[in-house]
């Protein structure tokens, strides 16, 4: 009983989000917004609305709204730099902070599950409040992921951006594990089990390459060169997934892609020529 208790505190360990703090916020970009609070189930999300020409909140109509999903450990802050040129392009911009992350409370764990069920709950909060926009979801790293499994649940988006995003969780965690000199294979299998009672069951609905072909709306998969992180073999099997090509950004690692003016001309690209 003792081991399986150690196992079990391990296992949470290993998705509880530590705090990370930025030294930059929505504010110091001189961009006008508006805080927003997202309700998710019985937790509520941070975010902010990021508006162009200064007109905040933005018309109802007009060129599509991005929301923007950060990944595992980080926050929205992470995100200002790709938040930035749409919102000079003439994009308006909704970042928000998954639960555990960011201006949010802490709490005990946060697996892809939970990425999934919160970035869905801010594309409905999007569509209910700008019901006559279209809506494209951008994604980063677990962002990615949740925004692969919350668009094939029915997210009410028109569009989806991955970048840097998992083609697997788990082997991803696993060679995450392996980086730190841990044997990631064999702490994957072990702590399984206890992952599955927080995520309400097994990953074997939670694999956004598995997931990602059921899509039916235009996909665009973005994936550094030189990620460290999540392999580029990651962002190809996603692409193979959608019947898309990859779009490989040269020279970039998993997050200054966010900063990649080629990042951010093939998003402009893909929101002018697929969705706009």
């Amino acid at each position: 009983m003792g081991a399986l208790l150690a196992l079990d505190r391990l296992a949470t360990a290993t998705v509880r989000p530590a705090p990370a703090r930025s030294d930059r916020s929505v504010p110091d970009t001189g961009i006008p917004h508006e805080d927003l609070v997202i309700p998710s189930g019985d937790h509520e999300l941070a975010g902010w609305l990021l508006c162009p020409r200064g007109e905040c909140p933005p018309t109802p109509e007009g060129r599509p709204l991005v929301l923007l999903a950060h990944g595992w450990g980080a926050s929205y802050a992470t995100l200002l730099h790709l938040a930035e040129p749409l919102v000079a392009a003439g994009y308006p911009v909704l970042l928000f902070d998954v639960r555990g992350h960011g201006r949010n409370e802490e709490v005990p764990y946060v697996t892809v599950r939970h990425f999934r069920d919160d970035v869905l709950a801010a594309t409905r909060y999007a569509a209910h409040r700008f019901p006559e926009r279209k809506r494209v979801l951008v994604g980063h790293s677990l962002g990615g992921a949740g925004g692969v499994l919350a668009t094939e649940m029915g997210a009410p988006v028109q569009g989806l951006v991955v970048i840097a995003a998992p083609a697997d969780v788990l082997e991803v965690t696993a060679d995450y594990l392996r980086d730190k000199g841990l044997p990631g294979g064999f702490l994957v299998m072990a702590f399984r089990p206890f992952w599955w009672l927080r995520v309400k069951g097994t990953f074997r609905h939670l694999v956004p390459e598995k997931k990602i072909g059921r899509i039916g709306q235009p996909v665009l998969v973005l994936h550094p060169e030189n990620d460290r992180r999540v392999a580029v073999g990651q962002g190809e099997r996603l692409a193979r997934a959608a019947r898309i090509d990859v779009v490989v950004v040269p020279g970039a690692g998993h997050t200054d892609v966010l900063e990649h003016p080629d990042a951010h001309r093939a998003l402009i690209r893909f929101l002018e020529e697929e969705v706009d």
